[in-house]
């Protein structure tokens, strides 16, 4: 359980301290019960029972924790800081996403879970969309043991992430285009456009308009061509390559055009935000977790560029879970964290549910993880491959699971004005306008999604020598 040692009364704490750390106290038991209660009331599959003893399963959560820790709206809280740690102790590994570059507060929270536990953490994903975050597993080492094997996943050559609308190419300054005799671009009806503060127009959605045959088009400045070791090309008998610019040379086949830097968005790319792998064993279970943040973009190349980054993580996944089968049968792989899925009937999952991922029972009828509750961009998937597996006497069988609500219980809608006075941004006089904001930077806009699994297979493991020591007496 958590230490909140920082609670005690002390000699020189004001009054409005002191009120806070009673609402700490009384919002700490309290969650502690909701978080109880909830648990327990999660359903289980039919024709299957808990353990009696629940040292003998392990639960193992997702939550993205918003801009963890950022100043976006004022740094975390103690008080915050405090209810984050009574949520995560009721699990026994989580999987977190959305850790800042700064490891402060992570470093907080683990201090307030005591000396059982530990994480570990990825190195900061850079660029405008890997949003300078990291990912990170935390676990409770008195159920869970590292197995000493981690890494951030890439993707391999001529498996990387493809533009969905092909490959292209921009052009600094505008294209420019030589049509066809008798040739004209139209664009689709309907066309929704917008005003320009320079009165130009402008569109306000993707428009791709096919090219007439024949059409030519400058290449961009700096743009050269490449001709490989062993071209077939005519040569000078000063042994170079002259191109006439008046004339309309086929050349080799083997011949590249290379365009400057940068000017192919839509080149095979890596993850956006890399997804972080770790071995980890619970009891007599070995999991093998992928945490991921998926690419977010609601335009339709955002939603593209997500269902393919879906899509490669489960083919490289299943790959690996593959090939282990042969060294570690008993190693069970699981995706988990924020796919930014959107429904569960979208193209999105249908992309998570493939390689033979699937969502547990448990989790399929549990409502979104966003605050309303009604967006489900977290989930855990299992990957299910059975072909040509070993058969071994440990199994992966989900018994419970949820996602916990704690703004039920802090940070109510109903408490703005008890939280008013703390809204107040850093260095300055003002105060923050929007409290369903600020209330999402003290805690998160995601809630906590957990499933639990038994780990206890002795009674498995001894089934099975005795029916091996029988079939030998037997031989």
């Amino acid at each position: 359980m958590p230490f909140y040692t920082w609670l005690r009364p002390r000699s020189g704490d004001n009054a409005d301290t002191l009120k806070t750390k009673q609402r700490a106290a009384q919002k700490i038991k309290a969650l502690g019960a909701a978080l109880k209660a909830h648990i327990n009331a999660a359903d289980l599959p039919d024709n299957m029972e808990l353990p009696s003893d629940m040292s003998r399963s392990v639960r193992i959560a997702t939550w993205n924790i918003r801009e963890f820790d950022s100043s976006s709206y004022g740094y975390r809280s103690q008080e915050s800081k405090a209810y984050i740690a009574e949520i995560l102790s009721h699990f026994d590994l989580i999987a977190l996403q959305e850790i800042r570059r700064d490891l402060g507060a992570l470093d907080d929270v683990k201090w307030l879970l005591g000396p059982n536990w530990d994480y570990i953490a990825t190195d900061v994903t850079e660029g405008a969309s890997g949003n300078k975050e990291r990912m990170a597993f935390l676990f409770n080492r008195d159920k869970v043991r590292f197995r000493n094997v981690a890494g951030e996943l890439t993707l391999p050559k001529g498996k990387k992430i493809t533009d969905p609308f092909g490959d292209r190419f921009k052009v600094k300054g505008g294209a420019q285009l030589d049509l066809p005799p008798g040739q004209i671009l139209t664009s689709p009806k309907g066309l929704k456009t917008g005003t320009l503060a320079s009165g130009k127009t402008k569109v306000t959605e993707d428009v791709e308009i096919p090219l007439p045959e024949r059409t030519k088009i400058a290449l961009p400045p700096g743009s050269s061509i490449r001709f490989p070791k062993n071209a077939r090309v005519p040569i000078t008998p000063d042994n170079g390559i002259d191109i006439e610019a008046t004339a309309t040379p086929t050349l080799a086949e083997a011949v590249e055009i290379v365009l400057p830097p940068n000017s192919l968005p839509g080149g095979p790319q890596q993850f956006a935000r890399t997804p972080f792998f770790a071995s980890f064993q619970a009891g007599w279970l070995k999991i093998n977790l992928a945490t991921v943040h998926i690419y977010y973009g609601t335009s339709t190349a955002g939603i593209e560029r997500r269902k393919e980054e879906i899509r490669r993580l489960t083919a490289l996944l299943a790959d690996r879970a593959k090939s282990d089968n042969d060294s570690d049968a008993d190693a069970y792989f699981i995706a988990l964290g924020d796919f930014n899925i959107v429904t569960p009937e979208h193209e999105t999952m249908e992309a998570l549910l493939t390689n033979d991922f699937t969502i547990p029972e448990p989790l399929q009828n549990v409502p979104g993880s966003n605050v309303r509750q009604n967006k489900f961009y977290d989930q855990i998937a299992l990957w299910t491959g059975t072909s040509g597996r070993r058969k071994t006497y440990t199994r992966i069988r989900p018994c419970r699971a949820g996602v916990f609500d704690f703004f039920d219980i802090i940070y109510r809608a109903d408490e703005e004005e008890t939280y008013r006075p703390f809204m107040g941004k850093p260095g300055s006089d003002d105060t923050y306008d929007s409290y369903p904001s600020w209330r999402t930077h003290q805690m998160s806009d995601h809630l906590p999604m957990w499933v639990e699994f038994p780990i206890d297979f002795a009674k498995n493991y001894l089934d099975q020598v005795e029916a091996d020591i029988q079939a030998r007496l037997d031989g």
